[in-house]
């Protein structure tokens, strides 16, 4: 990993941004699909009526999968409103500019829904990729005329996108996905996919490159656009510091594929304090936090 930009010549590369764990989790998810791999072998060699059902089958499943996305996207078409030139030329330029930092080419549509109970979710299946922003979310940008925590959100899901698709071809990722349904094998993967969470976090407020905004844009996602404000950052701290001593909260993450967000909070502090170490101070400062007990928390934290 490298520090924020110091010069003109600095090229931008999303791989200095991930968590430091990510390379030795995808080993690890890797064990968890070779049994389904030697399986679909021994049934290819040995089996071959058998193979050709079991790929029938998968077949099948992606069909039926691709089938219901563009059902879903369809419905979005008709009750929302897409993001281009012409509607919120802001974010579509925030979504332009995040994807050639990131180096990410595929498509991506982003639509605006009035309701919701979250503020920004990602649906993503092979190419069918797209991104739904509650229209709350966008009015509190809209208000402030400042994008920049909707522009940590964007980027952390592109981040997140850009990094399965670097470690995998799309084969293997649906079949991962597949996989960490299935009890037990899916403790191999678990581990991958929260770490996928906190690089697209990481990468977030690199492209953003701002702490205040990414805490800002994680804030929103876990309470919303109103109540964020009224939230003090050493709640999060005195909760992740309660969960860090539970063991039903070490079980709960075990079998999760998304991290608490008391946790992404402390992953991106942590990241920050170690590459962006002005804002990290000045972020303490100016929210007057508690700092010893911070850093208690980012010494003990989950997923360090």
């Amino acid at each position: 990993m490298v520090s924020a930009a110091s010069s003109d010549s600095y090229v931008f590369n999303p791989k200095d941004h991930t968590h430091h764990g990510l390379n030795i989790r995808f080993a690890i998810a890797i064990i968890g699909v070779l049994p389904a791999f030697l399986t679909l072998g021994y049934f290819a060699f040995n089996l071959p009526q058998m193979f050709i059902f079991l790929l029938i089958y998968i077949g099948f499943l992606v069909a039926v999968i691709w089938f219901c996305l563009e059902l879903m996207r369809a419905v979005l078409i008709g009750n929302s409103v897409r993001v281009g030139s012409g509607n919120f030329p802001e974010i579509e330029a925030i979504l332009e500019d995040v994807k050639k930092k990131v180096k990410y080419s595929k498509d991506i549509e982003i639509y605006i829904v009035e309701g919701g109970s979250v503020n920004m979710f990602l649906y993503r299946f092979f190419r069918t990729k797209f991104i739904v922003i509650n229209s709350a979310f966008v009015e509190s940008c809209e208000s402030s005329k400042n994008y920049k925590d909707i522009e940590w959100s964007i980027a952390r899901f592109v981040g997140y996108m850009k990094v399965k698709r670097d470690h995998y071809f799309p084969i293997l990722d649906e079949l991962m996905s597949t996989i960490k349904n299935i009890p037990l094998f899916n403790l191999f993967i678990l581990p991958y996919e929260r770490c996928i969470v906190y690089s697209g976090d990481q990468i977030g407020l690199a492209v953003c490159g701002s702490l205040e905004s990414s805490i800002v844009g994680l804030e929103k996602l876990l309470i919303g656009k109103t109540l964020y404000a009224k939230v003090t950052n050493d709640t999060f701290i005195n909760q992740a510091n309660r969960l860090n001593g539970s063991v039903f909260a070490k079980i709960a993450r075990f079998f999760s594929e998304f991290p608490f967000l008391t946790d992404r909070y402390l992953n991106l502090m942590a990241f920050s304090r170690e590459f962006r170490r002005d804002q990290y101070l000045e972020f303490v400062r100016s929210n007057k936090m508690n700092a010893d007990l911070l850093l208690y928390a980012l010494e003990n934290r989950h997923g360090s």
